[in-house]
């Protein structure tokens, strides 16, 4: 069967419908990406934990699918903690329908063999029932050293809970955050995660991830994350309750999770890359749902206050520069702007760009926008504007993957990313710049079909 539209360097599953990537974990030097999953359907049905490994994070294995639905319903999003001892446990929503047809769920655990390849569900299930959330979902566990628990983040509805155990079995409700903060309070809050990151000055800041059902950037769900500090009981927001800050600016970028590798430099996040507005339309014909290029998540200290920076590791940008696939390619400059300039970058032999970014006194405007595409896709289009301070004749870093439609731009150190789906007429169509007022300053290799338009030649 042919599929113009499966990414050669993100992950999709052989068949069947994906979504939140789910129990995130480094075993050795092999990487686990479970996921939410029908295995029967490309169309959202009852929910499964699929199951990938990958020694490099672009070539994936899929192995058979780790939890299926129990006599305590569909298996919902959650997370992978392996313990001291090396026990790797599972943790997740189990859902199901009251007889009324309310939405009941519960937590759920089920623990590993020492090779990941069979999931036993906990005796004892469900270890935390519900306290009346028809919303209550999305485990993510952690090991928090200072308080010697481990904490549970889990959504409430239009906040996060955090609840704590010493022994992953009994758990206690401390606090909840959400309330008049940030962006979207009036609809669900989900896939909470916790990161506690360097400063570079000996400190360090905790960074809150939530995704958003609606309101994100472009319209529909999206993902937010606050900065601040955590005592292993509460969550403190350094910013005021109305500061917004996005993840990804981008259409699709969704349900992002780190992974449980305690060893690691820095964290490493993947998300869903679509957008419920659409997901389930999407015009692929055996699979249907793909996860984001791996992301390094660090901190930068920017003019307005601390920042997410993201950057996508060295073995990804490897694999792309290696690729003789037409349809999968990175391209990377440094823009030197002058007053009034701008480029444009439009993609798959296309006339209209895709991505227009503009210098205007002391700030930058990253325009996305992307045409209506198949009858079937709701709400597809797009036209908007992110805009940030940039301090002036600073070069600007920008850089763009593109795998078959699926596309990804990192810019300003990386606290600007945008990740945005595309159905092209020719996915191998060539990509185009057209420039006005400035300079390149370095760029990497051109590819072989890429086409420059009008002012100086990038290369």
């Amino acid at each position: 069967m042919t599929e113009p539209y499966r990414p050669r360097l993100h992950f999709t599953p052989a068949s069947g419908w994906m979504n939140d990537p789910n129990g995130l974990i480094r075993i050795d030097d092999l990487w686990h990406l479970f996921f939410q999953h029908d295995p029967d359907s490309t169309k959202h049905g009852p929910m499964h934990w699929g199951h990938a490994v990958s020694r490099d994070l672009t070539t994936w294995e899929e192995r058979p699918v780790a939890l299926r639905p129990d006599r305590l319903g569909t298996c919902f999003s959650g997370c992978a903690i392996r313990n001291p001892q090396g026990k790797v446990t599972l943790f997740y929503t189990a859902h199901s329908v009251t007889a009324d047809g309310r939405d009941h769920q519960v937590q759920c655990a089920a623990h590993a063999d020492a090779a990941l390849e069979r999931f036993v569900p906990h005796k004892a299930n469900p270890i935390l029932g519900n306290p009346g959330y028809e919303v209550f979902r999305d485990p993510k566990v952690f090991w928090h050293a200072p308080t010697e628990r481990w904490v549970m983040m889990l959504t409430e509805g239009t906040k996060i809970g955090f609840y704590s155990s010493t022994d992953l079995e009994t758990w206690t409700h401390r606090t909840s955050f959400g309330e008049d903060q940030g962006h979207c309070r009036d609809c669900i809050w989900e896939c909470p995660d916790l990161l506690e990151l360097p400063d570079g000055a000996g400190g360090s800041k905790w960074v809150l991830i939530v995704s958003v059902s609606d309101g994100g950037p472009g319209s529909g769900s999206g993902t937010q994350y606050f900065i601040g500090a955590f005592d292993g009981h509460r969550f403190f927001n350094d910013n005021p309750p109305e500061t917004v800050l996005w993840l990804d600016n981008g259409r699709d970028f969704y349900a992002p999770q780190s992974f449980f590798d305690p060893d690691a430099a820095a964290p490493l996040a993947i998300a869903w890359a679509s957008n419920w507005a659409y997901a389930r339309q999407t015009p692929t014909e055996a699979f249907r749902g793909a996860m984001s290029l791996p992301r390094q998540l660090g901190l930068l200290r920017t003019e307005a206050d601390w920042r997410l920076a993201q950057s996508v590791p060295a073995e990804t940008i490897a694999a792309f520069d290696a690729s003789r696939d037409r349809n999968t390619f990175r391209l990377g400059f440094n823009q030197s702007f002058r007053q009034q300039s701008d480029i444009s970058i439009a993609l798959f032999g296309e006339k209209e760009p895709h991505f227009r970014i503009s210098w205007s006194g002391e700030r930058q405007l990253t325009l996305s926008t992307r045409r209506a595409g198949f009858d079937g896709l709701p709400d597809f289009a797009h036209a908007y504007a992110v805009d940030f301070p940039w301090e002036p004749n600073r070069p600007l870093a920008v850089e763009l993957f593109v795998d078959r439609g699926l596309v990804e731009l990192f810019c300003a150190e990386g606290t600007i990313s945008l990740t945005n789906l595309f159905f092209p007429e020719n996915p191998a169509g060539p990509l185009s710049i057209e420039h006005r007022g400035w300079s390149a300053d370095e760029a990497t290799r051109p590819q072989p079909h890429m086409t420059q338009m009008g002012g100086q030649k990038n290369g």
